[in-house]
């Protein structure tokens, strides 16, 4: 089912623009064209002028300044498709404008470690000598590299879907890759925390499109969604990737994300989408013990549809039952409509809830809730996920200072 659509013409129309951008400025005046520095190397603008034409008009001074994708996530679409395709030649100067679009050199081995697995170890392995030595040369510290080590993001709620259909899809036919795709692809590579889930999505989505793996392409389009890039952004990568990948790779992509998109509105019920009613007490779920003390319950989880990126819950505490530490990228907050409890912020003293009060936490601050010792408590907690994270838990409360209260 295919019909107009705004969204849709995005992925078209970033194409077009980009073409009509390129022959509009291929015949430039000598004037506008020496407004800006050139970036084209040397020996381009000896010997091929008319792509160091493009390269500065078109690429560097049309495309990488769009504003439909920042800086940051232009580089990481572009060290994706570098790495993954193995042209290392062009690696150095593209890691040091991705270091100083603010990507983290813990991101850029996340980066590397990942696409290992989406493009094969050698094209990884070849890309680590141009990796260290831009370190070195920018004097990072490669001790930094390992405090991502162990930790690790929850698994999202629709990943046992997933796995159960690598299962049967796969398993029949190879169980040991269906057994590695779920166990160590899924299960460990993407719940590390050196990448967010958005950009983990965003570099897979250059990579697969830049090597032309069309029919996972499909299925990561629809998971860099969930986690939280847009159908303008994904447009806007593949239009970008096409200097890098080459044309016909970009349009193979573009079909593929389109029809995506496509699929995705048509099969969403309008009736979803408009209204949800969550009864009461329903999908009750204990809290895990890795993320809380004592006896917690949480009931009627929620989820905001199309591009809301808002959830929650109503959480119930046992007497002396709390959270542990955590944070929330946009903050979070809570409604409190039974009994009695305590939220603390890291550094300040813990400050008494009751039913009736309403609580909000600013983003990314450090704090825990839960119930009094001798009350149980339930609030409504609410909070916006970014990049696909609305929750960051950190270590347990110390007994002695819960016991303090």
């Amino acid at each position: 089912m295919t019909a107009p659509n705004e969204d849709v013409d995005e992925v078209r129309g970033a194409a077009r623009h980009v073409a009509a951008a390129a022959l509009a400025l291929a015949f430039a005046s000598p004037v506008e064209a020496q407004e800006r520095p050139s970036v084209a190397p040397k020996n381009m603008q000896a010997i091929a002028p008319g792509l160091a034409g493009y390269t500065d008009d078109v690429l560097f001074g049309d495309v990488w300044l769009r504003p439909d994708l920042s800086p940051r996530d232009r580089s990481l679409v572009t060290l994706s498709v570098l790495v993954s395709t193995g042209k290392t030649a062009q690696l150095s100067s593209h890691l040091g404008r991705g270091l100083d679009n603010g990507i983290k050199p813990t991101e850029v081995a996340g980066m590397v470690t990942h696409l290992a697995f989406y493009a094969g170890w050698p094209s990884a392995v070849s890309a680590l000598n141009v990796v260290e030595q831009t370190f070195v040369d920018r004097g990072i510290d490669a001790s930094v590299l390992r405090q991502y080590k162990d930790a690790v993001l929850p698994p999202p709620a629709s990943d046992a879907a997933r796995a159960k259909a690598v299962q049967e899809g796969v398993g029949p036919v190879a169980p040991k890759l269906a057994q590695l795709t779920n166990d160590v692809l899924f299960g460990s590579l993407w719940q590390r925390r050196d990448l967010s889930p958005r950009d983990r999505s965003l570099i897979t989505i250059a990579a697969l499109a830049a090597n032309g793996d069309g029919e996972q392409l499909a299925f990561h389009t629809a998971r860099g969604l969930h986690n939280g890039l847009t159908e303008r952004e994904i447009g806007e990568a593949v239009t970008h990737l096409a200097f890098y990948a080459g044309w016909p790779k970009a349009m193979a992509a573009t079909g593929t994300v389109q029809k995506m998109f496509e699929d995705r509105r048509s099969s969403k019920p309008v009736s979803a989408t408009r209204l949800q009613i969550i009864p009461a007490g329903e999908a009750m779920a204990k809290g895990p013990a890795a993320n809380f003390t004592g006896a917690v319950a949480v009931t009627s989880p929620f989820k905001g549809t199309g591009d809301a990126r808002l959830g929650g819950g109503t959480v119930t505490f046992q007497p002396g039952a709390h959270t542990n530490w955590h944070t929330h990228p946009l903050g979070q907050l809570l409604i409190v409509t039974n009994g009695n409890g305590w939220v603390q912020v890291d550094g300040e003293p813990a400050r008494a809830i009751k039913a009736g009060d309403t609580v909000w936490i600013a983003p990314g601050t450090k704090h825990w809730h839960g119930a009094a010792r001798s009350t149980a408590m339930t609030h409504v907690a609410v909070s916006e996920a970014l990049d696909g994270t609305s929750v960051t838990w950190l270590e347990p409360m110390p007994d002695a200072q819960y016991d303090a209260l």
